[in-house]
């Protein structure tokens, strides 16, 4: 048996668009890209580091070094007990974390010949729809956006920077198109604004919001959940699977994400803690290639809903995978995460 080969490599992704949020507008987005090798079949794991949670490139390379030592090829089958190993070197680098689950989950589907949802006995996410996001830009630019997504049914709209822009961009959208509407504030309103925000985006007949204010403030979102004709959906303030005993008091749903909370098994914990607890669930995602975001479809049939669209708003994913047409995911039919790369032969069948 040939050792085990790791690399590490960054790559860097265009946006189609500039991508605006609360906080800032980005242009690019670098993630690391983690390649197994056995000497035959290569597997993939995928990081998109968030400064938001103290994580960067440096920290998932760091992190990926101190463990590198415990990825043992004939320990790769007993994922749960490896991936427990691995979360005590690196408790807190959710990122470097997801980033080896993908790949081991990669490797483990290949060597069975079955598609990673299969191996987990689940049925593929084919009859779900993804939100489309449409980042913050000036009214006239958010307005080009939506009409140029005309191809996704559900729409996610970015805002948080300013309560009156955002009431009055909102207000013109949904002039424009009677699609789903889905509001995402990244923590950008005060308890004031999210009042006030939150009674118009219900007239104009939006599914939910997420994420209305800042990491943290839970008792302020106790209060806005109290108030708001809408449910409330937090990200931040959702990380793993031991944090949801205070939620179900402050909102309705939580969003999960893969590189937030460190991988498909602790997703898979957080969705089951999630349902004990009465609360919905969000699949979302980084700007990801298709790596990662294919890793994240594989377990889309336990949400009740989805945000996996990180790979559509770059222009230069270097890997095929999970495709989405007219907003339903379409699972690539080959093993593992069925990712491959661009520049090699499609084998198997393809969506």
């Amino acid at each position: 048996m040939e050792k085990m080969k790791t690399r590490t490599e960054i790559l860097t992704l265009n946006l189609s668009d500039p991508f605006g949020v609360a906080p800032y507008t980005r242009l690019k987005k670098q993630v690391a890209l983690l390649t197994l090798c056995d000497g035959g079949e290569i597997y993939y794991g995928e990081a998109s580091p968030s400064r938001y949670y103290n994580e960067s490139l440096t920290s998932v390379k760091t992190a990926f070094q101190k463990v590198k030592a415990l990825l043992k090829e004939e320990e790769f089958f007993y994922i749960e007990p490896l991936m427990d190993k691995i979360y005590k070197k690196i408790p807190r680098d959710n990122a470097a974390r997801a980033m080896i689950e993908m790949a081991l989950f990669d490797y483990i589907g290949k060597k069975t010949g079955l598609p990673l949802y299969k191996y987990l006995g689940l049925k593929p996410p084919e009859n779900q729809q993804t939100s489309f996001t449409i980042g913050i830009d000036t009214i006239e630019k958010m307005l080009l956006k939506v009409d140029a997504a005309k191809q996704y049914p559900i729409l996610k709209i970015k805002l948080g920077r300013d309560a009156k822009h955002d009431v009055q961009v909102m207000k013109e959208i949904r002039k424009r198109t009677d699609r789903a509407l889905r509001v995402d504030a990244n923590g950008g309103w005060s308890l004031e604004d999210a009042v006030k925000c939150i009674k118009i985006l219900a007239d104009l007949g939006v599914e939910y919001v997420e994420q209305p204010l800042s990491r943290g403030a839970l008792k302020k979102l106790g209060e806005l959940k109290k108030k708001s004709p809408l449910p409330i959906y937090v990200d931040e303030d959702a990380h793993r699977s031991d944090t949801f005993r205070h939620l179900p008091q402050v909102c309705h749903g939580v969003n999960i994400k893969l590189i937030k909370t460190g991988g498909i098994l602790e997703a898979r914990r957080m969705v089951a803690n999630a349902r004990a607890f009465g609360l919905k669930t969000m699949l979302g995602c980084m700007l990801e290639t298709s790596v990662a975001i294919t890793a994240a479809a594989h377990i889309g049939s336990l949400f009740d809903s989805l945000d996996l669209d990180g790979n559509l708003l770059i222009s230069n994913d270097p890997f095929d995978g999970v495709k989405v047409k007219n907003g339903f995911l379409c699972m690539p039919d080959r093993p593992g995460l069925g990712v491959l790369p661009r520049d090699k032969p499609i084998r198997g069948k393809n969506p």
